[in-house]
């Protein structure tokens, strides 16, 4: 029996379960450009991330012989990831950093 006073129970609304983190992976493997799509937690894109390298992928821009660029036009360093400043001569560069040695860094473009 029901009772057309009480109000009426309605069930509790359950919420749909999140949508798991998507990332965007961009590498080459063997000289071919990949894009590998991982959805999960981060630790699902640190497996993925490690799988990569264990098949010998590399990132674009760590590419023996490419050549970075920063936003300001300079090519980056090899060796420190910073953008080059400018030589005296039109369109050089090189590295102002210092090695762990004290030495000047050798990297030129």
């Amino acid at each position: 029996m029901s009772n057309p006073t009480s109000p009426q129970i309605q069930p509790a609304q359950v919420d749909a379960p999140a949508k798991p983190a998507s990332f965007t992976i961009v590498c080459e493997v063997e000289g071919f450009p990949v894009t590998v799509e991982v959805e999960g937690k981060a630790d699902a894109l640190k497996l993925m991330i490690a799988r990569l390298k264990d098949i010998g992928a590399v990132p674009p821009a760590s590419k023996p012989g490419a050549k970075a660029e920063s936003r300001s036009g300079a090519p980056l360093c090899p060796v420190h990831h910073s953008p080059m400043k400018a030589s005296r001569k039109p369109g050089s560069f090189f590295c102002p950093k210092r090695l762990p040695d004290g030495d000047y860094c050798p990297e030129k473009a």
